[in-house]
């Protein structure tokens, strides 16, 4: 299929930097998700590489040809949108060999390709039903076959689920992931659900503001979060952060102090800190317990519980005004108001500085 690079890319709107300097591969067959909140330039930055939008600066590979002044339909890509995009007038089978069509293919290829694709997506039964005649899920599902259809080098998904409800984004989601792999295609996929982003990709870049804050596998992100906005950003609940402060430092354990003045080590690699700083104890709702008050451990006053049946969450206030969540198995027995002792699990547990940053020396790459 293709890779796609981008070197050093920036786009702006007047004097509003959206897209700010970007540096990104990736890799051929790799199905790399764009993830962030609203306006942070993930829309914009696939637009970039479909040509749909200038580019200000920098270049965009594709495959290794640079495409940076080329027209959208010159780069090998397919695009779906969010809105599905397809023609009132024409059924699925014609929305979907139309773009053939134009360009000239012969109508035996054009039918294969058509079929094919509709057997793959389990839509063969729709073929000759107008966009009216199908359910937002189905009409997805039309608008990526006509995608396939085209048999890109790369694939550019732009926030395809949004319209879709709950049920139905989980089925297509699965749907999407499915191809991906039948297909061994590269794919680009735009959401601001941080859930999407980890059950779809191979490799996850999280934007804010027009610049990317870490690259990497989901659980690379998961679990050794660059800074305090991916390790709130990704995971649900997010990840509990406990001000604490540095007691003494070593490359591979850091201990600090609670607010109540409990202490724990935390083991790890470490780069230099300085003891007497404030930092940011970071540890998932998932290593998070509790038990009775006893005065051994961190109390907690239960302000909220939400039972799911498969599993518990709890949120408790601590004694210095932060929140903490736990994640438990099953039905917890637990009521608002009650005190309980909090117990964590610091096996993979982070610590950032006063700014925000990971104390972790980063992983080569």
């Amino acid at each position: 299929m293709g890779s796609v690079i981008l070197s050093g890319v920036r786009k702006s709107y007047g004097d509003v930097e959206v897209i700010k300097g970007i540096d990104l591969t990736v890799a051929d067959r790799e199905l790399c998700v764009f993830v962030g909140p609203s306006g942070c330039g993930k829309s914009t930055l696939l637009r970039m590489i479909a040509g749909l939008e200038d580019i200000d600066a920098g270049s965009v590979l594709i495959d290794g040809v640079d495409v940076t002044e080329a027209a959208p339909a010159k780069r090998g890509l397919a695009m779906v949108f969010q809105n599905y995009a397809l023609y009132p007038h024409m059924n699925a089978y014609d929305n979907m060999a139309y773009g053939l069509r134009r360009a000239g293919l012969a109508k035996e290829d054009v039918d294969r390709r058509v079929r094919a694709a509709a057997r793959k997506l389990q839509i063969e039964a729709l073929l000759d039903r107008r966009p009216k005649q199908m359910s937002g899920g189905q009409r997805q599902r039309v608008a990526i076959g006509r995608a396939i259809v085209r048999e890109p080098k790369v694939f550019l998904f732009d926030e395809p689920l949004s319209n879709l409800d709950a049920a139905l984004r989980i089925e297509t989601r699965a749907q999407i992931a499915g191809l991906h792999q039948d297909l061994k295609a590269t794919m680009i996929y735009v959401t601001h659900d941080q859930i999407e982003a980890m059950t779809l990709a191979d490799k996850i870049v999280v934007l804010r503001s027009g610049i990317v804050e870490q690259a990497g596998a989901p659980l690379e992100l998961y679990e050794h979060p660059d800074n305090v906005f991916v390790a709130t950003f990704i995971g649900t609940p997010a990840m509990n952060l406990i001000p604490v402060e540095l007691t003494a430092a070593s490359p591979e354990v850091l201990s600090v102090r609670m607010a109540d003045g409990g202490l724990l080590d935390v083991a790890g690699n470490w780069r230099k800190a300085e003891p007497g700083a404030k930092a940011q104890l970071g540890i998932r709702p998932e290593r998070v317990s509790w038990g009775e008050a006893d005065g051994s451990a961190p109390l907690g006053r239960v302000r909220l519980v939400e039972r799911f049946g498969g599993e518990t969450l709890c949120y408790m206030d601590m004694p210095d005004g932060s929140t903490v969540t736990a994640k438990a198995a099953g039905i917890a027995a637990l009521a608002p108001g009650e005190t309980v002792s909090l117990q964590f699990d610091l096996t993979g547990a982070n610590l950032f500085d006063a700014d925000g940053r990971s104390l972790r020396v980063r992983r080569t790459r």
